[in-house]
């Protein structure tokens, strides 16, 4: 196989850009590795913008200080926030609150 110069890429797509089939179809009717075509666009910036659906969720993570107090033995902890209080007894499992508490940071 030959090497193709920059001007022969330049003909191939203008040439795939009035082709009205796929790229598969393309690079396979003009002997062209796909990965070679896919690479050749990007390097003349004529790559097409990604149209999947993805989406990215920004998460801010924001580092708290939260002052512990080991409580007195069968006592009761109280959770608050604005909108809620929670009473929980010390002896709660603590694989169940922390599950609990993850649950509700959601």
């Amino acid at each position: 196989m030959s090497t193709r110069t920059k001007e022969d890429w330049q003909a191939l797509m203008e040439l795939h850009a009035a082709y009205s089939g796929t790229i598969k179809q393309f690079c396979l009717e003009h002997n062209i590795p796909q990965q070679s075509f896919y690479a050749r666009r990007h390097i003349m910036g004529l790559s097409k913008p990604s149209t999947s659906k993805r989406t990215t969720r920004v998460v801010k993570n924001e580092a708290r200080f939260i002052k512990a107090q080991l409580p007195a033995p069968a006592s009761t902890i109280v959770l608050q926030t604005h909108h809620a209080q929670l009473s929980l007894s010390t002896q709660c499992d603590p694989l169940w609150l922390a599950a609990l508490l993850k649950g509700l940071a959601v």
